[in-house]
């Protein structure tokens, strides 16, 4: 759980329910998703899948593969398919299966400097104010953040945590 990077096509606008929410999408297309689940289930079934191999007992306990995989993927959890490349960066939460904590940007330093003057969505509606550049810089160069992280010291959030402090 926690923040990551997602590419999406330029001016993408994430798609919202009826009451203006965000809807919660996993980052893959639903047919791309539905062929890669389709693909292994048929694996499953020949004993050709990855996690057959060298585990056959698997294939006794559950002999379907949505026994062992779960259902097929729910069109409703799965983006669009894009029809333009996904070349802008947005930031999404991953606590549930990603909605949008930031607008898209061109440019990854236009998202650092937006993350440094307002933070991301979370923030603003706290009223935490912006990040520290170099945790902004820091994330946009990684991709990824987990929300935040307990130590002896306290709870470190990703605007606010600096791992000089948790040296000392």
């Amino acid at each position: 759980m926690g923040r990551e990077i997602r590419r999406v096509p330029p001016y993408w606008k994430h798609p919202v329910d009826s009451d203006g929410e965000y809807l919660p999408m996993y980052d893959e297309d639903f047919e791309t998703a539905g062929n890669r689940w389709a693909d292994s289930c048929v694996q499953w079934n020949n004993g050709t899948h990855k996690d057959l191999i060298g585990h056959p007992e698997y294939k006794e306990e559950y002999p379907y593969f949505w026994q062992w995989a779960g259902d097929p993927p729910d069109d409703e959890y799965y983006r669009p398919k894009f029809t333009e490349e996904p070349t802008w960066y947005q930031v999404y939460q991953t606590v549930s299966e990603g909605t949008p904590v930031t607008p898209p940007f061109a440019t990854k330093e236009e998202l650092v400097n937006y993350l440094v003057e307002h933070g991301d969505f979370y923030d603003q509606k706290h009223g935490y104010g912006g990040w520290k550049r170099k945790n902004a810089e820091s994330f946009v160069e990684s991709g990824w953040s987990p929300t935040g992280m307990i130590t002896n010291q306290g709870y470190f959030s990703a605007r606010d945590i600096d791992l000089d402090d948790l040296k000392q």
